[in-house]
């Protein structure tokens, strides 16, 4: 990633306000584009389309939402090895090999999230839904797009045409809007579901169709036992996605199952109480990743590879100064970008009252959503920081990091839930702020060692 925040600093360089924009629309996309474009496109469908969500559309949302959590829940840690192994394939300038293992992983995906996206609506009950086998058909070929989509992410940023990827995006958030009222008028709730789901199928082909027209794929099926090689070299890092990616929901599961309520007499629970909550508090750390992105990681990526080049040509004199600068760094990329986000989280959490009765149609509290603020601060400050151990080969450290995030977060939640404690968010709140101590003692012990496990190494 630190190498889109090199081209996206270019842009930045040629001044100007438009520069600014395709800066921070380019990085917006990048960080956050999947999820961002659904919240939005749910906010205008619910005022566009009203109409068509009179069946249920706390069941539109509900679908939704499980795809963005299970398929993040489900498929974490293969998102990290997948882009482990395209960074190695990319390194040693084998672009056409990575193209292939793409193809692989999209044909592994497609598999391993269609078949329980069919269990899931072979079991969903919804007899209140006019054209149910729309709908059902709708939700698994929405889960399996937002899966594939999450994959050709991580492989579409090495192109570098961020403008483009930006358009797509823009664009199939209007085709997920305009299909979802057109057909929301003739099938109602289920042909809202099948045009937004064309939205997402939109992106996902023209993104495919981007990467097609840049290069040509080796012969996939010859990236399968190096990839699968690769699950067993790193497995710290599966069980780091596993567990960050878990981590993150494991508090909104615990209370749809022991709090919310079932949508639709189906299997699906919401909480809305934490609901609203956590997409609007999600949205505000848009602006601090794309920071990260574009000055915290490329800042640290350049002392590091400093600090490579001095333990290959020089003395120990040095390799000691070079440590120490990128201690420096990595604590000065931390707190300039906690100022700058925790700036952004202080104004909106004085401004809660307002956020709730404007944005959030009086669900959820104030307590909730200034818990649930601060507990995306700290998230943000634990993803920085996991993502630079994993530029010094940290995975041990990282999945334990990881592991400290889920239970303490499933922990809290629980024991909140069993003494009935509304602090909802503090979970949430209190593994992010455990999580970031954690791993920011294993990045300062592992910066002062670095040299040393690198050599004895050879």
């Amino acid at each position: 990633m630190a190498g889109i925040g090199f081209e996206l600093q270019k842009v930045l360089r040629k001044g100007g306000v438009s520069s600014v924009f395709k800066a921070a629309l380019a990085g917006i996309i990048i960080v956050a584009g999947p999820w961002l474009l659904s919240i939005i496109g749910i906010f205008f469908l619910y005022r566009a389309a009203a109409s068509a969500l009179l069946e249920g559309g706390s069941l539109f949302t509900a679908v939704i939402v499980y795809s963005y959590a299970f398929s993040l829940s489900l498929f974490g840690g293969i998102h990290y090895i997948f882009t482990r192994y395209i960074s190695d394939l990319i390194y040693i300038k084998k672009q056409r090999r990575a193209f292939g293992a793409l193809l692989l992983a999209i044909l592994g995906i497609m598999v391993l999230s269609g078949i329980p996206a069919v269990i899931a609506v072979l079991n969903m009950h919804i007899p209140t839904v006019a054209y149910p086998f729309m709908f059902k058909v709708s939700a698994v070929i929405l889960f399996i797009s937002i899966n594939l989509i999450w994959l050709v992410m991580i492989y579409i940023t090495l192109l570098k045409r961020y403008m483009v990827i930006s358009f797509i995006y823009l664009a199939g958030m209007a085709v997920s809007i305009f299909a979802a009222m057109f057909l929301g008028k003739h099938f109602f709730l289920s042909g809202a579901l099948a045009g937004f789901c064309t939205g997402q199928v939109f992106i996902l082909l023209s993104l495919l169709l981007l990467i097609f027209l840049s290069s040509s794929p080796a012969p996939f099926l010859r990236e399968l036992q190096p990839l699968l090689g690769y699950f067993g070299k790193y497995k710290f890092l599966l069980l780091t996605g596993i567990f960050y990616s878990t981590g993150i929901w494991i508090d909104k599961i615990v209370l749809w199952n022991l709090k919310g309520g079932s949508v639709y007499g189906t299997f699906i629970r919401l909480f809305a109480d934490y609901d609203m909550s956590v997409y609007l508090a999600n949205l505000t750390i848009i602006p601090g990743l794309v920071y990260f992105m574009i000055f915290s990681e490329s800042n640290y990526f350049v002392s590091l590879k400093r600090l490579l080049l001095q333990m290959s040509t020089s003395n120990l004199s040095n390799i000691a100064g070079s440590k120490h600068s990128l201690l420096k760094t990595v604590k000065t990329s931390i707190t300039e970008e906690a100022l700058f986000q925790g700036t952004i989280t202080f104004v909106l959490i004085i401004l809660a009252p307002v956020l709730k009765n404007t944005l959030m149609n009086g669900v959820s509290t104030v307590l909730t959503l200034r818990i649930t603020l601060g507990a995306l601060f700290f998230n943000l400050l634990f993803l920085t920081t996991l993502t630079f151990l994993f530029y010094i080969e940290k995975y041990k450290e990282t999945f334990i990091a990881a592991l400290l995030f889920f239970s303490v977060n499933f922990g809290v939640t629980l024991y909140g839930v069993s003494v009935n404690i509304p602090y909802y968010g503090a979970g949430y709140l209190a593994a992010g702020a455990g999580g970031t101590v954690c791993a920011l003692v294993f990045l300062y012990r592992g910066i002062l060692t670095f040299d040393q496990k690198l050599f004895s190494q050879f």
